[in-house]
């Protein structure tokens, strides 16, 4: 139906009367109308039972063919109503959270918004809504949590919990620990706040679609003694999490090049913006492959792959989205791509963009969790 739409735009509105796109519209309003997209996070991404949280929530339109006019956004903290805003973003701060049961702290937003609609000359308003939940665990202030049954992975972030949800847990090298374990937890959970909350749930096509991940922080250290990705886990990771958790994330504080290992192991550099953070994860969880032409292992997803192995097959991918053939190129001997400039596959930064065929790729991978 969007389609035939889009194909009609160029129509005036006397021209689209008359080949009866008004009973299109009509179905397009109700079918295909704007809806509004939300995101709630929290910081410190790792909080204690002495910390203030700050919960913000983010809206979006996910359509270009109308505009919100009002809306309202409630959050929500541990089953009471403690926010209520007009407009995004929306803001509040609570705390400290000493004494919730099990540990717990779950939180989230509804949104409710008005749209104007506005196509070939038909104009028409609309209401929509969203909700995102989250939840995370309120740890002791020495980051402790249910050290009592023996807990060393600390959940950080969670969406939805169910059995399609990927679950990544992060773990600081042990040349976060020069001072002092201790002093390595801190800083390692203040980094690993900064990574998420200001890198990773913030990027386009991963925000608002944070309910598809759960990520946990581990209270013991990797090893990366001898600078090469990605480092070695814990020996008591596997032991203390078992098949709770899919992929793992070993950040560090040396300046070494980063990898990953087997499609569930990475490794980045904590503290700054970095090339690294992004696109390692985009190997571990969504399995995108390198857009640079160097040594590496390329490979070809079996499904919406960014990169291609044959130049048949890239532009037979193209042909099949209604795209340019020609635009498929080798760029790099037997790999074939349609990418151009610098993306974070190609070893970019949060402000570079994603491909079209890696934008693509995250689409199935979310829609398949």
């Amino acid at each position: 139906m969007l389609t035939k739409l889009r194909e009609l735009s160029h129509l005036v509105p006397a021209e689209a009367k008359r080949i009866g796109l008004a009973s299109l519209f009509a179905l397009w309003t109700v079918s295909a109308g704007c809806t509004v997209e939300t995101q709630i996070q929290h910081e410190p991404l790792l909080p204690t039972s002495a910390n203030t949280i700050t919960f913000t929530v983010e809206t979006a339109e996910s359509t270009g063919y109308g505009s919100i006019t009002s809306q309202e956004i409630k959050i929500f903290v541990d089953g009471a109503h403690v926010q209520t805003c007009s407009a995004s973003p929306c803001v509040y701060t609570g705390g400290p959270y000493a004494a919730l049961a099990n540990g717990w702290l779950i939180y989230h937003t509804e949104v409710t918004a008005d749209f104007d609609l506005d196509f070939l000359g038909f104009s028409t308003s609309e209401a929509t809504s969203a909700y995102d939940l989250g939840a995370t665990a309120i740890s002791q202030v020495d980051r402790t949590w249910k050290a009592a049954e023996g807990v060393t992975h600390i959940p950080a972030r969670w969406g939805e919990h169910t059995s399609n949800s990927t679950n990544v847990l992060f773990q600081r090298s042990d040349d976060y620990d020069t001072a002092s374990p201790v002093a390595g937890m801190n800083d390692f959970a203040d980094d690993l706040s900064f990574k998420v909350n200001s890198l990773l749930i913030p990027k386009d096509k991963i925000w608002g679609r944070m309910s598809d991940l759960n990520l946990y922080a581990y209270r013991r250290a990797a090893n990366t003694d001898t600078q090469e990705c990605p480092g070695t886990l814990n020996s008591l990771t596997l032991a203390e999490t078992g098949t709770v958790i899919d992929d793992h994330g070993v950040m560090h504080t040396a300046n070494f090049q980063d990898c990953t290992t087997s499609f569930n192991v990475f490794s980045f550099e904590g503290a700054s913006n970095t090339q690294a953070f992004l696109h390692e994860f985009a190997h571990a969880i969504f399995r995108q492959a390198d857009e640079y032409a160097g040594t590496t292992f390329y490979f070809q997803a079996d499904n919406e792959p960014n990169i291609f192995e044959s130049e048949a097959n890239c532009q037979s991918e193209q042909v099949t989205k209604g795209r340019d053939p020609t635009a498929c190129y080798e760029f790099k001997t037997g790999w074939w791509g349609t990418h151009t400039g610098t993306t974070v596959m190609t070893n970019g930064l949060f402000s570079h963009p994603w491909s079209l065929e890696s934008k693509e790729r995250q689409d199935f991978w979310f829609g398949a969790n």
